[in-house]
């Protein structure tokens, strides 16, 4: 359930950039830390994040995105990240993205 989380908000944030792309790697801890960066990343150059809270040093866990993302917070994801700055962080990221799904 925790993990399905996780993979739901990465696709919540590639529809919402605007990037026809899945995610349907494993997700393990990995993932999720550099899923975090992504979403730090996306605060620095655009406020549609601001209501996402900072993970505890930094590093995003799988149990901080069960914490942190509802249902209700993945809807009002989609519907609120800047596409240019989100695409920009999604062609720096996804590949690192998928090789941590790959090698835990």
């Amino acid at each position: 359930m925790e993990k399905e989380v996780v993979r739901d908000a990465i696709n919540a944030f590639y529809k919402g950039a605007g990037v026809n792309k899945k995610f349907t790697g494993s997700v393990n801890d990995k993932v999720a830390n550099i899923f975090g960066k992504m979403l730090i990343e996306t605060r620095k150059c655009s406020n549609a994040l601001a209501w996402v809270p900072t993970p505890p040093g930094g590093r995003a866990t799988i149990t901080w995105f069960a914490t942190n993302f509802g249902r209700a917070m993945l809807d009002r994801f989609r519907d609120s990240v800047s596409l240019t700055c989100a695409r920009q962080v999604i062609h720096v990221w996804s590949r690192e993205l998928d090789r941590a799904s790959i090698l835990g």
